[in-house]
């Protein structure tokens, strides 16, 4: 008899980016409600890893030792290192997975045992506001504009026939989706041809389901001290990988305007409002690369709730972040 576990798919270079420290809260209660979970790494069991890995700047050379005291102590951590070492994994185990991959070509595979081994999945959007996903095109050059080709080849085409072959039963579906966004799921009901796919079961998941986001979860079980005694600014990383997706890397003096600038306008906050600038970055970003960015501010990592709880004024590039902000009716 096979023995029952809950498991996370996820790419382990995610773990380092943030991922272990995103979903801190969520993994807290995991814990209290099952012997043993599992994140298995997404990396190897995909089509073409390090063609995938080339296209969209991913990081091969993870490295996860300083990150797994992050993680509860009945979480385990699985890296195959290709379909057989993934099958060999699932001999004595029968697998309820938590689908944190997408629907992109490379995932195919993934779906595809899925699906051999009968496993099921669901998907968890909770995260309430997304910022913008920072993927922008700029046509300066041809190896761009063939960037720009795959992307879009590679993901958003195969965002849509994925549901397309989960419809005729080659790829599995979600049986449930949890979300946190009703207005997403409003406007699916709202449109007759979305909500006549939805009534038939024809979207990717079978069910959608209402769910807390996670900032408000959070919230309820606030322990954080809330003031507004600093203006806190959420910072972009302008050369991460999801920006060098489509345009490309930025040069050196370019990034350099963009901060002088940014600089001179938290320095004006700041006098004006007579309140200390704090600089936030997410957990994936470089700390000593913004540091040097920021000469008279004080950045910090994995502070980012604790301040914003704190801030009277919240400023932002694109964050999901500022959800915080908008909860505790922050000036952004």
């Amino acid at each position: 008899m096979k023995k029952k576990y809950l498991s996370i798919i996820a790419d382990f270079a995610t773990l380092e980016e943030g991922h272990l420290h995103t979903w801190e809260f969520f993994y807290e209660r995991l814990s209290k409600s099952f012997d043993k979970v599992y994140i298995i790494n997404s990396f190897n069991i995909r089509f073409f890893p390090n063609l995938a890995a080339k296209i969209y700047s991913e990081n091969k050379n993870y490295k996860l030792s300083e990150k797994i005291d992050r993680l509860p102590e009945n979480f385990v951590l699985f890296d195959p290192k290709n379909e057989k070492d993934f099958a060999e994994f699932l001999k004595d185990k029968d697998l309820f997975v938590i689908n944190n991959f997408g629907k992109h070509f490379w995932y195919l595979k993934i779906y595809y045992l899925l699906k051999k081994y009968k496993i099921k999945q669901v998907q968890i959007s909770n995260f309430g506001v997304f910022g913008s996903s920072g993927r922008i095109f700029q046509l300066n050059s041809f190896k761009n504009f063939i960037r720009f080709i795959l992307f879009h080849f590679f993901q958003t085409f195969f965002n849509k026939f994925t549901v397309i072959l989960s419809n005729f039963g080659i790829v599995p579906k979600l049986e449930i989706r949890f979300l946190s966004n009703k207005d997403h799921l409003l406007n699916i009901k709202k449109g007759k041809f979305s909500n006549f796919l939805y009534e038939k079961s024809l979207l990717f998941a079978k069910e959608i389901k209402l769910v807390n986001s996670r900032s408000y979860d959070i919230f309820l079980e606030n322990k954080l001290p809330i003031s507004e005694d600093y203006i806190v600014h959420l910072d972009a990383s302008l050369n991460h990988r999801h920006e060098l997706e489509l345009r490309g890397i930025w040069p050196e003096e370019k990034i350099k305007l963009h901060y002088f600038y940014l600089n001179k306008f938290l320095e004006k906050l700041s006098k004006l409002y007579k309140k200390e600038v704090i600089v936030t970055i997410h957990p994936g970003y470089n700390l000593e690369e913004h540091k040097k960015h920021f000469p008279n501010f004080q950045v910090l990592k994995y502070k980012t709730r604790e301040y914003i709880y704190q801030s009277f004024i919240v400023t932002a590039f694109d964050s999901s972040a500022v959800t915080d902000a908008i909860l505790l009716k922050k000036k952004l």
